[in-house]
């Protein structure tokens, strides 16, 4: 268990110009049991074999003032999304250190805000992780995925249509479809020493392809995100 600090840069959402940074405390925490694992992510095993995995997947989205944003003036504005699912892994490597995964992610995704939670579609992620873990209790440790992104129409709505009521002089209208929604690629890695982990991530998405790649509220079709800062372990994990 401990406390320490993060540093964040984004772009608002997937297809805007416009970027935030963040300095925020950061817990970090680990717990580990046969089925449950926190240590840089949460893992619920629900099924291991030596091939094949079912675990639960989970992701999000910041919550966006549309007015914040060039694209998006005058239209709602976006709320926290927050997507949780299982996930299907088939272990193409495992050694002690190093594994190689197939991973099928199914999630539904929920705006929320605090009165209300709404089901705005469902998600599959098919991709490839490599996962480098410590040798000890020290040491480094990362780990690179490499994907694409499918959603149903209602998830691409949320972000990229414009309604008759929004329409602009440089804003036309715009219906989103059901489908591809551009490739992923992610990246982490920790050092670990005696009382202090590092950590850095980067996470980049390409639009181009995309069904909503011509969406009017699309300006920028590479989205980033990325972070990085350290901790304090105080206390052995639980």
């Amino acid at each position: 268990m401990g406390i320490g600090l993060g540093v964040f840069n984004y772009n608002l959402y997937p297809g805007a110009k416009e970027t935030n940074s963040l300095l925020l405390p950061v817990p970090y925490f680990t717990f580990k049991s046969p089925r449950f694992e926190i240590d840089r992510g949460i893992k619920s095993f629900l099924y291991h074999s030596e091939a094949v995995v079912l675990d639960i997947s989970a992701d999000f989205g910041l919550p966006v003032d549309s007015d914040d944003t060039q694209a998006r003036k005058g239209m709602p504005n976006l709320d926290f999304m927050l997507q949780v699912g299982p996930s299907l892994e088939f272990l193409l490597t495992d050694e002690n250190y190093f594994d190689i995964r197939f991973e099928v992610p199914l999630r539904v995704a929920y705006a929320l805000d605090f009165r209300h939670a709404e089901n705005i579609g469902y998600l599959i992620e098919p991709r490839v992780s490599f996962n480098h873990r410590r040798l000890a209790k020290t040491g480094l440790a990362h780990k690179a995925t490499v994907g694409l992104k499918f959603a149903t129409k209602d998830f691409h709505e949320y972000y990229y249509d414009v309604a008759t009521e929004f329409v602009t002089v440089t804003r036309a209208e715009f219906n989103s479809g059901s489908g591809y929604g551009g490739s992923f690629a992610k990246y982490r890695i920790s050092y670990k020493t005696g009382d202090f982990i590092y950590w850095a991530f980067l996470r980049y998405q390409s639009l181009r392809g995309a069904v909503f790649e011509d969406s009017p509220l699309v300006l920028k079709k590479d989205y980033y995100f990325v972070g990085f800062g350290f901790a304090w372990i105080f206390a052995n994990s639980i």
